[in-house]
């Protein structure tokens, strides 16, 4: 357990995970592409990165918190961007 400190002490965890997301967004978008006819519906993009975008940008929000240096402002505004992300996804989601 303890050789796990220093990952969890890096912002490796949290950049892996903003590159997970990232590489979730492309999958998804080219399989949707690929399959129209999906469970999933039609290919709509503004609902993949709304949905992943309000995520990524918590993620961000957490980079910046926990700096040896912290960013209030660069928190502040990756916090404002997930907000916004999220209300974004809710208009998307109600135009269903």
């Amino acid at each position: 357990m303890d050789r796990l400190v220093p990952i969890f002490d890096s912002d490796a965890l949290p950049i892996g995970i903003l590159v997970l997301i990232a590489v979730e967004a492309l999958v998804l978008v080219i399989w949707q592409r690929r399959n129209p006819d999906s469970v999933l519906g039609r290919p709509n993009i503004a609902r993949i990165v709304s949905f992943l975008g309000a995520g990524g940008s918590l993620v961000a929000a957490m980079i910046f918190h926990r700096r040896p240096d912290p960013s209030p402002e660069g928190f502040a505004v990756a916090m404002l961007c997930a907000m916004v992300i999220h209300l974004w996804h809710i208009a998307v989601l109600l135009k269903r």
